[in-house]
């Protein structure tokens, strides 16, 4: 009988080294903001919140024939992982297939409907890499009274009206600043 525990407990220890342990990515960073600029090929722009010490937030772009295809590359276009389960604003170019991103958005299971949705008449990726902090300025703006549609709501109205009003950002000296409305038509 002692021999049979024995044998039990040996057996465990082996299976116990074996096992594969679940790991959390060790600089997996948060992506705040997404900037799409083009409709075929198309150029993402992705820019995280700063953290605590950090001068200038992590980022990274990547391009792709179409919206899906620059998305799939997008977690692999920095130094480290990216993950896009935390957008909060995407800011778009007026060369965008606009109806096209915002269903592409909505059917991806990492992004979400609740991000809210602005324009740039500039180069996206140069406006965007531009600030200092992109999201803290789209904050101020959001906490400023300005209020941009979600992709949901910017995508009903698009759908139902033909157009869709979208604040319209530019960057100045390292910061976004809203610079009008877009009304943006089929």
């Amino acid at each position: 009988m002692k021999r049979m525990w024995m044998l039990a407990l040996s057996l465990a220890l082996v299976l116990c080294g074996c096992a594969p342990t679940a790991q959390e990515p060790d600089q997996l960073a948060l992506v705040r903001v997404l900037g799409v600029a083009g409709s075929g090929p198309v150029e993402l722009t992705a820019v995280c919140g700063l953290d605590e010490g950090e001068d200038t937030p992590v980022g990274g772009t990547c391009e792709g024939v179409d919206f899906a295809a620059a998305l799939e590359k997008a977690p692999w276009c920095a130094k480290q992982e990216l993950t896009l389960t935390s957008v909060s604003y995407l800011v778009v170019g007026a060369d965008v297939n606009l109806h096209e991103v915002l269903v592409q958005v909505l059917g991806d299971e990492e992004l979400g409907s609740t991000a809210t949705v602005w324009v740039t008449l500039d180069p996206v990726g140069e406006v965007l890499e531009g600030c200092s902090d992109p999201e803290g300025d789209l904050t101020l703006l959001t906490n400023q009274g300005i209020k941009a549609p979600t992709v949901a709501a910017a995508l009903a109205t698009f759908t139902t009206q033909g157009q869709v009003e979208l604040p319209c950002v530019g960057q100045s000296g390292g910061r976004l600043e809203q610079t009008g409305w877009c009304k943006w038509e089929e």
